[in-house]
């Protein structure tokens, strides 16, 4: 991706399409890392831009996949109808 996109640009793509643009993404990032390491890329600001560029990219994935999931919630081990005690007697001393 030569631009940077909106937030809202992200999150109305399609999974496949972001996807897609993550992986390219995450190799440009992964070869910038590379060149700044060996002293061949000099632009560490690009390199910035383009790691929260990747960011952005995971989190609407993310929010993506979260909406798309149902909610699984555990049944509660607790019994709603059980009386609790509170205080009582211990058998310590």
């Amino acid at each position: 991706m030569t631009t940077i996109a909106s937030m809202d640009e992200l999150k109305k793509m399609q999974v496949t399409d972001l996807l897609r643009e993550l992986k390219a993404q995450d190799l440009l990032v992964e070869e910038m890392r590379m060149g700044i390491k060996m002293q061949k890329e000099k632009d560490t600001a690009r390199y910035r831009r383009e790691k929260r560029q990747l960011a952005r990219m995971k989190t609407a994935l993310a929010e993506k996949e979260h909406v798309r999931l149902p909610a699984k919630r555990k049944p509660s081990t607790v019994s709603s109808s059980a009386p609790r005690s509170v205080g009582g007697s211990s058998s310590r001393s």
